[in-house]
């Protein structure tokens, strides 16, 4: 995106602080490629909205994360999909970093 993109992280309606984690490169043409994430723990259920901004315009995501009881039937499922995520963000995370290394 333009290189004055940056995050804007809400939880439940409060502007985020804190569990923020960003990467960014400065492509050769000025471009800024940006990744963030949320590093954070519930015990309810949360809803959380991205929003990239820059002077070209602005683009929100939104979700809510639904806390079950810990009892209730699907939590492996959940921990399985939970542990794909944490993977995709690792190999992202070291990708990024080789092409820090190359460029």
């Amino acid at each position: 995106g333009p290189d004055d993109s940056h995050f804007v992280w809400k939880k439940n309606r409060q502007k985020m602080q804190a569990c923020i984690m960003e990467q960014s490169h400065t492509l050769v043409d000025g471009r800024l490629h940006i990744l963030s994430w949320v590093k954070d723990s519930i015990s309810e259920s949360t809803e959380y909205k991205c929003s990239v901004v820059s002077k070209v315009g602005n683009a929100t995501s939104e979700v809510l994360i639904t806390v079950e009881d810990k009892d209730s039937t699907g939590q492996d499922g959940w921990t399985k999909e939970l542990d794909s995520w944490r993977t995709a963000i690792s190999e992202h995370d070291k990708m990024m970093q080789n092409w820090k290394k190359t460029w």
